[in-house]
């Protein structure tokens, strides 16, 4: 038994500081790895055109871009719309005044590798060294998303979020 509570320790361990890795092109053929975003918190969206709470809670995303760029924070955006509805994005970027990279192809194994399921939206934060810091899975509210991100920066008088997924910090 003291062997069995000792492993699941050692993989709770790993899982809260995992470096997943992921790399996808933005609509212009760059090519965005989290790799290259070591040295700064990645606030990683997963979403799709067709998705209601997607819609809802963009401008939550757009919001802290502008107010946490300057603060070493990316606000990453990825796309799981299939060929059907890979059309759209571009007007979904434009009516939302997304102005983060947009990043296409992402699919439900990416996700997994985050250790989500294959809901959407679903967010992931990584701090500064690139480990997974947290994640939401379903709509992000802009309280949690905010003191999410306040934390990584360092500012611990921010009170927790209500638990909402299984990855704490």
């Amino acid at each position: 038994m003291r062997y069995l509570i000792l492993t699941l320790l050692c993989l709770a361990a790993v899982a809260g500081h995992s470096q997943p890795q992921l790399s996808l092109k933005d609509a212009e053929g760059n090519t965005h790895a989290l790799s290259d975003y070591r040295g700064k918190i990645v606030v990683l969206n997963f979403w799709a055109t067709w998705c209601v709470p997607c819609k809802e809670e963009m401008p939550i995303f757009v919001e802290a871009n502008r107010r946490y760029r300057d603060r070493n924070v990316v606000m990453l955006a990825a796309s799981i719309d299939d060929a059907k509805t890979k059309k759209y994005i571009h007007k979904f970027v434009r009516s939302y005044k997304i102005d983060f990279p947009v990043l296409l192809d992402a699919s439900a194994a990416s996700m997994q590798q985050f250790g989500l399921t294959d809901t959407v939206p679903s967010t992931i934060f990584l701090d500064a060294q690139g480990n997974v810091a947290g994640k939401i899975e379903g709509q992000a509210h802009k309280k949690d998303l905010l003191a999410r991100i306040e934390r990584l920066l360092g500012n611990p008088e921010n009170e927790q979020p209500k638990a909402r997924d299984s990855t704490s910090q």
